[in-house]
């Protein structure tokens, strides 16, 4: 084969590859070089080529890696405190935020939740939070591709002395890790709320001249309904009239309280959609129409939220009570396909960070960023349909393996780029730090 020779072949009982044409080779192959997917297709074939290194998985399958479109991942260590509480953003969440976080805090939260993300599965998130620098050198580490927003907020927060000190931090942040291989940095004003026109207005104008991304929550609690809709009739219609807001850099989370015109808006616009099922479902909140917004042709992904907002990192969770939400919703059994499903935790998740030319599915061309999946388990088998098993049977234990660019990140359920049991030590220690005071304030 001579120069033909790849890195690396996989060999499974499946690849499920998300793909135009929907396609599974079962049993098959992918072969990688140079970090990208070179070939894949029916076994016989990758029996022929040659490589460095050649995976056998009879007992397991491949599939793209999930793509979380939403995180708050340094909440880790506040998660469970709290719970079931009225106004709990405001009571309790920002006071912890406020009194306990720091810069340690938040590098080892953030490596926490991605032991808990990447062995589930995850190779791609989107995460907004503060002291964002910190999230990027942890998920540098962990050897993931994400997008990561610097929040903005109108008050003071625990990375900015002052009310929208987060944009100068923002700024900084974009500076450091601008053109890094796998890490975005963007902006990510908090919400309608907490961040006013006039800066929401600066942000848009930087992120334009930036090149960059900006992610909010949008539509979200019912109070933000009530204050913005009689602006222009609906919360998204009142951000539109802040000039260049709602672009193809825009990716709006949540996005429970629209209408069908705001469907129209969304897609007018380019904007992209975050939703996030289980954690507003936990909250009691609306279910987002997004099987609307995905037929509309508005980029839709999933999300698991904060670890203190749906608690369970893992995108096995929020992939199945996916479908089974919007078909409440609509009262329609025969929405959102297993294979749909599928495509929103996947490609679909890449299409809405703006990432799919290069990851999301398993394509001659794109990054190698797939799992391994086992199939020797009794919550997995047995498998007739490989989506339906994906959605409904697929639990986080059954990942063996996870690759980001080719190279694992994840092997026989440990991390590579770092030592997960100094993690779990170290939160320990800060949860131990904060007990008191979260007792105090519940």
């Amino acid at each position: 084969m001579g120069g033909m020779r790849d890195d690396l072949i996989v060999e499974a009982a499946a690849v499920v590859t998300v793909d135009p044409g929907w396609n599974v080779f079962a049993p098959g192959f992918m072969a990688v070089k140079d970090g990208r997917i070179s070939a894949l297709g029916p076994l016989a074939e990758g029996e022929k080529r040659e490589a460095a290194q050649r995976i056998r998985a009879p007992r397991a399958f491949v599939m793209p890696g999930f793509v979380n479109v939403h995180t708050h991942i340094s909440m880790a260590a506040f998660r469970g405190a709290c719970e079931d509480m009225p106004d709990r953003l405001t009571r309790f969440i920002f006071p912890m935020e406020r009194d306990l976080m720091d810069r340690d805090l938040t590098y080892w939260s953030a490596l926490h939740s991605l032991v808990e993300m990447a062995r589930s599965g995850t190779t791609t998130f989107a995460d907004m939070y503060y002291f964002e620098d910190e999230v990027a050198k942890a998920a540098d580490a962990a050897g993931l591709r994400a997008i990561l927003g610097e929040t903005i907020l109108g008050h003071a927060a625990p990375d900015a002395h002052e009310g929208y000190g987060g944009i100068e931090y923002a700024r900084r942040f974009i500076k450091e890790w601008k053109g890094h291989p796998r890490i975005q940095p963007c902006f990510a004003p908090h919400a309608p709320y907490t961040v006013d026109a006039e800066h929401l207005g600066i942000i848009a104008k930087e992120a334009e001249s930036l090149g960059v991304d900006v992610m909010m929550h949008v539509a979200e609690m019912d109070a933000e309904q009530e204050t913005f809709a009689p602006l222009g009739g609906s919360v998204l219609r009142y951000l539109d009239s802040i000039p260049g807001l709602l672009s193809p850099r825009f990716l709006a989370v949540h996005m429970l309280f629209v209408d069908d015109e705001d469907i129209a808006l969304s897609k007018a616009r380019g904007l992209r959609v975050a939703h996030c099922p289980a954690s507003n479902a936990k909250s009691g909140r609306l279910i987002c129409p997004a099987w609307r917004f995905a037929g509309a042709g508005v980029p839709l992904g999933l999300g698991t939220d904060g670890p203190l907002s749906g608690n369970g990192m893992d995108m096995e969770g929020v992939l199945t009570i996916y479908p089974k939400m919007q078909k409440v919703r609509e009262r329609q059994r025969g929405i959102v396909t297993a294979r749909e499903a599928v495509r929103a935790a996947t490609l679909g998740g890449a299409e809405a960070l703006g990432l799919d030319a290069g990851t999301g599915s398993l394509e001659p061309g794109k990054k190698a960023d797939f799992i391994l999946v086992d199939l020797e388990d009794f919550n997995i088998q047995p498998v007739y349909d490989w989506h339906s098993t994906i959605v409904y049977a697929m639990r986080p234990h059954n990942v063996l393996s996870v690759y980001v660019d080719g190279r694992p990140v994840v092997q026989d359920r440990r991390m590579t780029g770092f030592d997960q049991d100094e993690a779990a030590a170290q939160m320990r220690r800060i949860s131990e730090n904060c007990a008191g005071y979260i007792a105090r304030i519940s």
